[in-house]
């Protein structure tokens, strides 16, 4: 039986998010993509900044925001060191925000137009940044791993596409972008979708049936 995972995330707010941008700098119109996961390699982050010239392409002003531990303070295996020339190479066009707290990843989530989820190991499982994105109104690209797809299957609130695939995640977050209502749900069908009170009581449910037994 499936139940799904608690979800839960504050509420974006108008002063969290104008901080944000400040911290930010001038975002001048740009298209923000978002990326919230530690900087390694089994998240895809090498992948999406590979994406930037398809992207450019066709839309040339964008900023990509990475909201997440890197460098030295990630854990595991790390892509910083070896991606230093392309992330030179890409600097106008990206911002490391590093850790944040909950309440500024809800600020980050509804700052941004597309969420990327570029995961490519078999072992990422249900995309939970993906649920905290749509809760903030904004859709996601994910990659089409087993748990990784999930969310944007159940919702139709974005994009899958392929797997280790540069050119596949640019055309779907140049897909988001051109198109956004398109991928935009009414928050509350997402909030009683994956409101806590329907996983907590999916689980007592569960472990009742299992006691009368």
């Amino acid at each position: 039986r499936v139940i799904l995972p608690p979800v839960t995330i504050p509420d974006p707010t108008p002063e969290g998010i104008a901080a944000l941008k400040q911290r930010i700098g001038h975002l001048d119109g740009q298209k923000v993509i978002g990326f919230a996961a530690r900087f390694a390699y089994e998240k895809g982050a090498g992948y999406l900044i590979n994406a930037l010239p398809h992207i450019l392409a066709e839309i040339p002003n964008v900023r990509v925001l990475f909201a997440g531990p890197y460098g030295k303070e990630v854990i595991g295996e790390t892509i910083w060191d070896e991606l230093q020339p392309l992330i030179q190479q890409y600097a106008p066009y990206l911002t490391f925000l590093g850790t944040l707290n909950p309440a500024q990843m809800a600020d980050f989530f509804a700052l941004c137009d597309v969420v990327t989820v570029a995961s490519i190991n078999n072992t990422e499982s249900f995309g939970l940044v993906q649920v905290e994105a749509f809760m903030c109104g904004t859709p996601v690209v994910a990659t089409n791993l087993p748990g990784v797809r999930q969310p944007v299957t159940m919702t139709g609130m974005g994009e899958i596409v392929p797997v280790a695939d540069a050119e596949g995640l640019a055309k779907g977050v140049i897909k988001v972008l051109k198109d956004p209502a398109r991928y935009i749900k009414p928050r509350a069908e997402i909030m009683r979708m994956f409101e806590l009170a329907r996983t907590v009581e999916a689980y007592e449910q569960l472990f009742e049936e299992k006691r009368r037994r």
